[in-house]
């Protein structure tokens, strides 16, 4: 049996030593003048989908994108003011005066939205921020606010709670896919 255990073991010394040799030799015959360039590879799962369905994808996210932007800043804006208020009352004061300035800039538009516009602003809201509509409502208006908005998304057929998943969702690919050609340089 010890046989075989020291038989291995001058084995594993002997590999060991090789590769060190090895990469040692390669690393020092490497010369830098002589760049090769290589081909970006894209190693994301394909999912097979239309020219239609592309282009119906494309003019969906195109509209909405810029409101995703315009909410963060003001999310980013509320958060840094909320985080030196201690008390609530003046808290909810906050919030308020912020939703107030919210529903005064967006309202008609966000009314004028479809239902499948509303869906990829929500999936859009996640994949920026991480979080749901659903939680950011939790957050700033409290538990029952939440509650009401995602039962009337849910007569919609839409979802508040709604996550961001491209590799295993043929919709978040396309959404994806959209964002990737038109906004990532």
């Amino acid at each position: 049996m010890s046989f075989y255990f020291f038989q291995y073991n001058n084995l594993f010394l002997i590999n060991s030593l090789l590769a060190i040799i090895f990469h040692l030799n390669i690393s020092f015959s490497q010369d830098s003048t002589n760049v090769i360039e290589l081909d970006e590879v894209d190693l994301k799962t394909k999912m097979s989908y239309s020219f239609n369905e592309y282009y119906f994808y494309e003019k969906k996210v195109l509209k909405v994108y810029n409101y995703v932007d315009t909410l963060n800043l003001i999310i980013s804006k509320l958060d840094a003011e909320l985080e030196f208020e201690k008390k609530k009352r003046l808290k909810k004061k906050i919030i308020r005066k912020y939703r107030n300035e919210l529903m005064n800039k967006f309202l008609t538009q966000i009314k004028s939205l479809t239902r499948k516009e509303g869906v990829i602003l929500c999936k859009l809201i996640y994949r920026k921020n991480n979080i749901t509509v659903f939680s950011l409502i939790r957050k700033y208006r409290g538990n029952w606010n939440a509650f009401w908005w995602q039962s009337l998304s849910k007569i919609y057929e839409g979802d508040l709670k709604s996550s961001f998943y491209p590799k295993k969702n043929k919709e978040d690919f396309l959404i994806e896919k959209v964002i990737e050609n038109n906004f990532l340089f």
